[in-house]
């Protein structure tokens, strides 16, 4: 099971996760489909200045200029996240040879889309950390770095992972960017060191 390991220093930030993790796994229930009915707006209760700007947003919607998907990543990504994920992809654009605008959009997708995989649980662990588990039958399936910056944009920052071949540490060397090093062949380094010193023990 793939699974990645985050610290949480922020309840309420984590508490705007689980609304995100939660629509990821509805998209990913045989048959969804999503309503796209477009923006909704409390007409009864809106102050005159911001009418005139819901009509206009609506009028947008309706001539197609808008993708339905803008309005779920309004809805499910919080603007300081946001932020965070437009300041990752300038980073990491600057970085490839396939210099592209940032666009948070093609985040948004992988994680409605692109991440194949089946989400199992996401729980809190002791000392504020916490989990999210997944599985899947599909290799390569989307990778786990655009939903480890997730993490990150949502400030929970990850700190170990399951790619379906190592379990790793993840080590942060600046804001946008980790190292990750493979526990398994620590692990059996220490087993092997182990047994040789047991052996002079005897």
């Amino acid at each position: 099971m793939l699974f990645i390991k985050f610290q949480i220093p922020n309840t309420s930030k984590f508490e705007d996760f689980q609304v995100l993790y939660k629509h990821m796994g509805k998209v990913r229930q045989p048959n969804f489909k999503f309503d796209e009915a477009g923006p909704e707006f409390d007409w009864d209760n809106m102050p005159e200045d911001k009418v005139a700007d819901a009509v206009d947003e609506l009028n947008k919607f309706l001539d197609e200029q808008v993708e339905p998907e803008i309005y779920r990543l309004k809805e499910l990504i919080p603007n300081y996240a946001n932020v965070f994920l437009k300041n990752y992809l300038l980073e990491d654009s600057k970085e490839s040879i396939h210099f592209s605008s940032p666009d948070v959009l093609s985040i948004f997708n992988y994680l409605e889309y692109g991440f194949e995989v089946e989400l199992d649980n996401l729980k809190v662990l002791e000392s504020s950390a916490g989990i999210a588990e997944f599985s899947t039958n599909n290799y390569p399936f989307g990778g786990l770095e655009r939903f480890i910056m997730t993490l990150m944009a949502f400030g929970l920052k990850p700190i170990a992972c399951f790619d379906g071949f190592n379990e790793c540490e993840i080590n942060w060397t600046s804001q946008f960017n980790y190292e990750s090093t493979a526990l398994l062949k620590q692990n059996r380094f220490q087993r092997l060191r182990d047994r040789i010193k047991n052996r002079f023990l005897k």
